[in-house]
């Protein structure tokens, strides 16, 4: 697995964790910061909106 991969399937794991609490009427605000930071980094590494979409689609 390469940097991206990791980086990419971590902020996914982070976004699905906001999206299922969204599901049930509200938020963490140290999830969305954590899923906010997540992304943050993944960026670095060239993950875009079609990798977390492909992510997230698998689950």
């Amino acid at each position: 697995m390469t940097l991206k991969e990791s980086a990419a399937n971590a902020a996914a794991q982070s976004l699905r964790t906001v999206f299922d609490q969204l599901d049930n009427g509200g938020t963490n605000p140290d999830d969305v910061r954590a899923a906010n930071s997540a992304m943050d980094v993944a960026s670095v590494f060239g993950v875009t909106a079609q990798d977390y979409a492909r992510r997230l689609n698998q689950s």
